[in-house]
């Protein structure tokens, strides 16, 4: 099994319950009920058990009284706090994520204490139906929660249907697509099945009006219903929908085009820097950084790229490289490192000796190198500092000059040609930036030299094992805490551990 097949099966690993569900929801819902906390799972319950594998998130409503003691026990059950970007966040809405410890599973649960919802990028309307929902909300005996009243569910999701209406939308089922359709149709035809048309009216009247609520059966006659019905039921509504807006009009269309653009110059951000960050949520108590560290053969690219995966869907995360690699090399630098390759096609170059001062090409080179590290480490920090977690596949290090990403002319800071000296020193300044904030967590993946060369039989044994030996000396300030990982086990063991190391850090 390659490694991106491991990787892939460790995503699709659920817990050992019957259900499947994860055991750091079980025992969070376990702590409500001892608490006698009242709540509700509010929306989308036709696919509980996906938001209960930690495939999609978990929306519940909670009693505001509840704040003082809710936070307590998200603590003590494992969930951490998060926070979106200033000027994403919703009103009565909180972001908490939780570790599954024995599966390695992240959950997000949106923590609302009002129903704050409507358009896709507003969330510009609040109803106030908390208590309905409380008050009516019903068991369910499979995940051992309460959920909302079907008949209330349904008559919110049409509510929030007309909410998220935009013009296009009627344009869009002219040509063919339905409004409703997707998981948007499946959540509406599972609520279908589970009410009575009796209790649905006298919902709807209690919710929307007589007028409104007189629409719903035949709204529901048809597979779904058109944009026309949904209009015609919006307008109907009593109190008018208008009502519950939390934003005047131009002030609504001007910060949903505002949030609709900074969501993509995000994307298109991510994208040219090679992040692979899906989330803009951050750590409120400040950043954090993971370095990644281990000999020829341990297996840090992998571990990183595994990890990043894991973190972006939850967490905003910025990924950098520590090395010398030519995968990260910036443009000039791959040009060079391209003309010295046909050189040694054309001429095989003679070995330098021992204590020879370096040639003009290898000073562009590692002056070039040392350039690229200072805007990686300037990068790193501003993540950092803005809340990030930053995932570093190696790091630079001066303990071992000439080896294990250190610097290289460290023997003519001193000494030599003046231009030499200057590259050695503009090279150690480099590294000197690089070490101005230690990694917070550093994970050392070791292994033995047989399987090293196992793994990476290109690479000289001599070379193998001094950087085994480097890995294993490196030390760091008290502030970091390190983590040694036997990195001869299966990537699926070595995998969890890590993300059990990195979440107690965060």
């Amino acid at each position: 099994m390659t490694s991106l097949e491991q990787i892939a099966q460790l995503k699709t690993t659920s817990s050992s319950s019957p259900s499947g569900s994860l055991a750091v929801l079980r025992a969070l819902f376990e702590r409500l009920h001892e608490a006698d906390i009242r709540y509700c799972h509010w929306k989308s319950n036709e696919h509980l058990r996906a938001s209960f594998t930690g495939a999609t998130d978990v929306d519940v409503l909670f009693d505001r009284r509840a704040i003082v003691p809710l936070t307590r026990i998200l603590g003590e059950t494992n969930f951490k706090r998060f926070v979106v970007k200033p000027g994403r966040g919703y009103p009565g809405i909180e972001d908490y994520v939780g570790f599954d410890a024995a599966t390695g599973t992240l959950t997000h649960l949106h923590v609302h204490y009002q129903l704050t919802l409507g358009e896709k990028f507003l969330k510009g309307h609040r109803l106030p139906w908390e208590e309905l929902y409380l008050a009516t909300r019903v068991w369910d005996e499979e995940f051992g929660l309460y959920v909302a009243d079907p008949h209330v569910e349904l008559v919110a999701l049409l509510v929030r249907a007309v909410m998220k209406l935009r013009t296009r939308d009627g344009v869009v089922e002219l040509l063919g697509t339905p409004y409703f359709r997707g998981g948007l149709r499946r959540e509406l035809r599972w609520l279908q099945e589970r009410v009575e048309p009796g209790r649905l009216r006298q919902v709807g009247v209690r919710l929307v009006g007589e007028a409104a609520a007189q629409l719903v059966p035949k709204m529901l006659e048809r597979e779904q219903p058109t944009v026309r019905q949904l209009r015609a039921f919006g307008r109907r509504a009593q109190p008018p929908l208008d009502e519950y807006r939390l934003f005047a009009t131009g002030d609504a269309i001007r910060q949903m085009a505002t949030r609709e653009f900074g969501v993509v110059w995000w994307k298109l951000v991510n994208w040219y820097r090679g992040a692979p960050t899906k989330s803009t949520r951050t750590l409120p108590h400040g950043g954090l950084t993971v370095a990644f560290l281990g000999a020829d053969g341990a297996g840090k690219s992998t571990l990183t790229a595994a990890i990043a995966d894991w973190l972006s869907r939850e967490v905003a995360v910025v990924t950098t490289y520590g090395g010398s690699g030519t995968g990260s090399a910036s443009l000039p630098r791959r040009l060079m490192q391209s003309l010295a390759g046909v050189r040694r096609q054309v001429r095989r170059p003679r070995p330098a000796a021992p204590g020879s001062v370096p040639s003009l090409a290898r000073l562009a080179w590692v002056l070039m190198l040392a350039r690229e590290r200072r805007r990686r480490a300037r990068e790193a920090r501003r993540a950092k500092g803005l809340g990030m977690l930053v995932l570093s596949d190696r790091l630079p290090q001066s303990q071992f000059p000439g080896w294990n990403d250190g610097p290289r002319l460290v023997p003519w800071i001193e000494t030599g040609p003046r231009l030499v000296r200057a590259a050695a020193r503009r090279e150690w300044a480099a590294f000197s930036l690089a070490e101005l904030s230690p990694p917070d967590v550093v994970l050392k993946l070791h292994v033995s030299p047989e399987v090293a060369a196992r793994r990476k039989p290109e690479t000289p044994n001599e070379h193998l094992r001094t950087g085994i030996d480097m890995v294993r000396r490196l030390a760091f300030p008290p502030t970091t805490r390190v983590v040694d990982l036997d990195a001869e086990q299966p990537l699926l063991a070595v995998l969890l551990l890590a993300k059990r190391a990195i979440w107690e850090a965060i």
